[in-house]
């Protein structure tokens, strides 16, 4: 079984929650960087310093 990395969830995000694509650097000032408890579900899937930047471009990979 392949692991999942931060691109996985960020992608899965916005397959559930996302309208749109988002502005990265917008997102990486925000106060939360990783929405919607994908942070916690991260470090439980052995992903030791999820980086919040592959987050967001796997996120706006789903609308490619």
């Amino acid at each position: 079984m392949k692991m999942r990395t931060e691109r996985d969830f960020g992608y899965g995000y916005a397959a559930d929650q996302g309208t749109g694509p988002v502005d990265i650097d917008t997102m990486l000032t925000g106060s939360v960087d990783i929405p919607g408890g994908d942070y916690v579900e991260m470090k439980r899937a052995g992903i030791q310093n999820p980086d919040a930047r592959a987050y967001w471009e796997g996120f706006n990979s789903y609308f490619d």
